[in-house]
């Protein structure tokens, strides 16, 4: 405490007090009246000793009163409580003092008590304005919460990341909730506008959401269909013996499943293999009569073999910086080797794939192992694991709950196999 706003110390002078007293035999103690046809005012009893005893011990009780007084205007002063806890202080020594008859400067104390409830109100108006600061403070950050809602709302739901706003708008509401708990509160005309323009975007949102989930499905049942028809007309074409003409109508055909795009993910990949399926009837027919020709590029095989064995040589590519011009030097050997025999072509093709996707995955490929998997054919079976995975849980802490500890632990065994196979599924 500053010595600006010490307390002080207050004292009685006994001299005073005898002036304005009288103690009778028995201890009892008055104070004079102020005029010569006033009453005295009776103080108390004091036994334990004589009357100068008895003016100590009663000074000493008015003297308590006004110290604690003076305390309190200290705290006033440093604005040591909040404005409630300082009244509650203020109206307790004031009660204090007006039920009883004390010895001493009774006015004095009166107009300090005085002067602290004026220290209390300005306080108290300080701490409304600090509040206000806070409280608009706090509106804006429930107008910035509405405003991001509102913008995540207005964005084409045709190109809405619809996985990350749908966790983003989540992470809003959490926000909004978070702040509802957080004093000071609202009042209802404030937060009431707020909210109805939060819940208002979040409804916006999801309509689009729901719209959008709608409307791919039925484009992906349109894929679907269209495909049927390309596979239709592959299988038409698979026994043809025009070579040419028909290798160009299954370029064509390839073309356009290709600007179809993915059609649904149950359906996706056996349609696929139908379609290459009736393509490969095909090319296998048109092969067996280029094998005259594919038979000059055997020099060309082996070529690209020694190549192949010498990219592997450089596996795995811990270092891929090291080995960067030695690789791509290979590469380049590998293009110049030239065609190789039809027979040979999808195994060469998948062998270099393997090696050109072990480089770029050590340089820093983009995508993760589990959106790997999940574009292969392997999509299906790591989706219905995952739903039995989940499905697992559920059943494990139902048991849990239940009590029952046979039916936990079988439910537990039969997790950490799914779980097992999921993770060789998207390591592969």
């Amino acid at each position: 405490m500053s010595p600006a706003i010490k307390p002080n110390y207050h004292q009685t002078p006994l001299d005073e007090v005898r002036e304005r007293t009288r103690v009778d035999e028995e201890g009892h103690v008055y104070v004079k009246p102020a005029a010569e046809d006033g009453e005295e005012a009776y103080v108390g009893q004091f036994s334990a000793g004589d009357a100068e005893a008895a003016l100590q011990y009663f000074t000493r009780k008015f003297d308590e009163l006004y110290n604690r007084a003076l305390l309190l205007r200290a705290r006033v002063a440093t604005q040591a409580d909040s404005a409630g806890s300082l009244r509650s202080s203020q109206t307790t020594l004031s009660k204090e003092l007006e039920a009883g008859t004390w010895v001493g400067d009774v006015a004095g104390l009166r107009g300090i008590l005085k002067e602290i409830g004026q220290g209390i109100d300005a306080v108290s108006a300080e701490e409304k304005r600090q509040n206000q600061e806070v409280v608009t403070a706090k509106l804006a950050v429930r107008e910035d919460i509405v405003r991001a809602a509102e913008e995540l709302a207005a964005v084409d739901p045709d190109r809405q990341h619809w996985k990350s706003a749908q966790d983003r708008m989540n992470e809003l509401f959490e926000q909004w909730k978070s702040e509802q708990r957080t004093p000071p509160r609202l009042s209802k005309s404030q937060e009431d506008p707020l909210w109805k323009r939060f819940r208002e975007a979040r409804s916006t949102f999801e309509r689009h959401r729901k719209a959008f989930f709608v409307r791919r499905d039925k484009e992906a049942a349109e894929i679907k269909k269209a495909k049927e028809e390309l596979i239709a007309e592959a299988e038409k074409l698979q026994h043809s013996t025009e070579f040419g003409p028909t290798t160009k109508a299954y370029h064509r055909l390839m073309d356009q499943w290709k600007e179809l795009g993915r059609g649904p993910r149950k359906t996706e990949d056996s349609q696929w293999a139908r379609f290459r399926a009736a393509q490969d009837v095909f090319f296998s027919a048109r092969d067996q009569a280029n094998a005259k020709i594919d038979a000059e590029y055997s020099a060309n095989l082996a070529t690209k073999e020694e190549v192949l064995a010498k990219l592997r040589e450089l596996m795995p590519f811990t270092k891929p910086e090291a080995v960067r011009e030695r690789y791509f030097a290979l590469m380049a050997a590998w293009d110049a080797a030239g065609k190789v025999p039809r027979a040979d072509i999808k195994r060469m093709e998948r062998a270099i794939g393997e090696v050109q996707d072990a480089f770029r995955e050590a340089e820093g490929a983009t995508r993760s192992p589990r959106e790997a998997a999940r574009n292969d054919r392997q999509s299906e079976m790591i989706e219905q694991l995952e739903d039995t995975i989940s499905q697992l849980e559920r059943e494990r802490d139902q048991a849990a709950s239940d009590g029952d500890d046979k039916r936990k632990s079988e439910a537990e065994d039969a997790l950490a196999a799914r779980r097992s196979w999921l993770q060789m599924l998207t390591s592969s």
